[in-house]
């Protein structure tokens, strides 16, 4: 049921929805000694104690869905509470390990998948609008944000900017994406690429300059 913004299941939901191939990541709250003790095949490490206004950056894709446990049910509720008030869309809390009945595996987090970071120049005022399609989105999610490199209090025409395009790796396979660039006062431009998922969900982007023209 919906609750502060997540959705708390039980453990037999929750090994159900481990056993789909959508994207979904299973978050385990505790302290590093508990993990490396014993977890959730496949689970990544995000303590409940450093989750707090920004979002994690092992959990870059906001749309995805979020599996969260912890020792007893306590600490997941905490973390699952703060994520979605973070602005995290699919966040599912079910309970403890301690009462959890499925494979259990020992050792240490494993390193976070890599993504693929595109970075892009605009500038206000007339400068490029990026916008990104992904052939297969069931491979690769991709978020977008603006880095003035410094802060200022009001946008003014002619400032530079860069688009981060930051592409996460989902599942193993490889896509196509195009990033088109659109402006009023520039040339129209599409920008091709090749986009690799590994099985350790590391993302590389090869571009195809041959189709990449105005």
């Amino acid at each position: 049921m919906p609750k502060q913004g997540y959705t708390q299941i039980d453990q037999e939901t929750a090994k159900e929805m481990m056993a789909r191939e959508d994207g979904h990541v299973v978050v385990d709250v505790r302290r590093q000694e508990e993990y490396d003790a014993g977890h959730i095949p496949g689970a990544i490490l995000v303590p409940n104690e450093l989750i707090g206004c920004d979002a994690p950056e092992a959990l870059p894709d906001y749309d995805q869905i979020l599996l969260i446990y912890c020792r007893s049910g306590n600490r997941s509720k905490q973390a699952a509470e703060k994520l979605a008030g973070m602005g995290y869309t699919r966040v599912y809390e079910f309970g403890g390990i301690i009462d959890w009945t499925g494979e259990i595996v020992t050792g240490p987090a494993p390193e976070a998948p890599q993504n693929a970071v595109l970075r892009l120049s605009s500038f206000d005022g007339g400068g490029p609008e990026y916008s990104v399609e992904i052939a297969d989105p069931a491979l690769l999610s991709c978020t977008m944000e603006r880095d003035y490199g410094t802060r200022r209090d009001e946008p003014e025409d002619g400032s530079p900017y860069d688009v981060i395009l930051t592409f996460t790796g989902l599942k193993p396979g490889t896509t196509a994406v195009c990033v088109h660039s659109r402006s009023p006062i520039m040339e129209e431009e599409d920008l091709y690429y090749t986009a690799v998922v590994d099985e350790a969900l590391n993302v590389a982007m090869e571009s195809d300059e041959a189709r990449s023209a105005p």
